[in-house]
């Protein structure tokens, strides 16, 4: 009985080991209509085979000028790039959206099981937008102060934890963004676990969280899944993610003033007088600090920092289906 018990449980841990690593067949395109093949054929290298130049060639579909291969891939994260030929220095350059990481392209295998077809890609180019799978990262640097366009990087599993490679070449404010186009579907879920840092280089990273009040934060480290393309990802440096409105209020019709000699926010506003519900505070961790309900006038409403620390704070403002998020530096 023993015996009979042992047995079934190693065929089980095997069957379990043999799906922890299986593999499905992913379909590679690029689009070489715009270039001279060379004579040596078009080939891909990266994590997908050890980086060899001459290990993966593409064959051309028809005479469309699409080149494919199909490969074996396991879940996670992998990076490549197209060679117009069998070795280095006949590789292509392409760039932001869908190779912003030193050249490379992303892509990511989830755990579906599925075989996946990727969008062709031109060679030293990206996918049109509203192809693949598009998201964008966005991070409130406030905390940090003023950074310039192109200091704020990001590091996690799709770059190797590379701390200087992936930068973001958008802001607004005190707002960085960047961009990723990735082949995949647009249905297509994506997971990335990954971190900010003010600059390039490992010492400039943040600590996000507190991890107990920040779901997308685990381990000290962001995880979250994107399951729909063209997607924003709002998130506060070391801290947790803000709230953009879900329905704007009328632009400008909101104020609302910061006087620091008494510590006190007050609104001015006269449209939406009878209809704002709730007015919530939260720190810079995520953490709800005060919450004012029972609304009657807006302009009726003051809230009180004397007993916070100075720092940055979000409020935000609810009416009906309506909500409208706002910073406050607090000193």
């Amino acid at each position: 009985m023993k015996k009979n018990y042992f047995t079934r449980l190693m065929i089980l841990a095997l069957l379990v080991s043999f799906q922890g690593f299986s593999q499905v067949d992913v379909t590679i395109k690029v689009d070489m209509s715009a270039e001279t093949v060379s004579a040596d054929g078009v080939h891909v290298v990266g994590t997908i085979n050890g980086w060899s130049t001459d290990a993966t060639m593409l064959t051309e579909e028809g005479s469309t000028g699409i080149y494919a291969v199909t490969v074996q891939l396991s879940e996670g994260w992998h990076r490549y790039k197209f060679l117009n030929g069998n070795a280095w220095g006949t590789e292509e350059s392409a760039s932001y959206p869908c190779a912003p990481s030193n050249g490379d392209r992303f892509l990511y295998i989830n755990n579906s099981g599925m075989a996946v077809t990727l969008e062709s890609v031109p060679f030293n180019g990206c996918n049109p937008s509203g192809t693949g799978f598009e998201v964008t990262f966005n991070v409130d640097m406030a905390s940090e102060g003023t950074i310039a366009v192109g200091n704020v990087h990001m590091a996690g599993w799709l770059n190797d934890w590379n701390p200087s490679v992936l930068s973001f070449p958008n802001a607004t404010g005190d707002i960085h963004s960047g961009t990723l186009r990735l082949p995949t579907p647009a249905d297509y879920p994506i997971t990335f676990e990954y971190k900010y840092l003010s600059a390039a280089g490992w010492g400039n990273d943040e600590t996000p969280g507190p991890e107990a009040s920040c779901s997308t934060v685990t381990g000290g480290n962001r995880l979250i899944t994107v399951t729909n393309s063209g997607d924003n990802v709002y998130d506060v440096f070391n801290a947790c993610n803000y709230v953009l409105n879900t329905e704007d209020f009328t632009a400008n019709s909101l104020k609302m003033v910061y006087n620091n000699t008494d510590r006190l926010v007050s609104f001015f506003d006269s449209g939406f007088n009878n209809e704002i519900s709730t007015v919530q505070v939260f720190d810079i961790t995520g953490k709800s600090i005060k919450t004012i309900e029972g609304i009657t006038l807006i302009s009726d409403v003051a809230i009180d920092f004397q007993n916070q620390t100075n720092g940055l704070y979000f409020v935000k403002i609810e009416s009906g289906s309506k909500q409208l998020v706002k910073k406050v530096m607090v000193y």
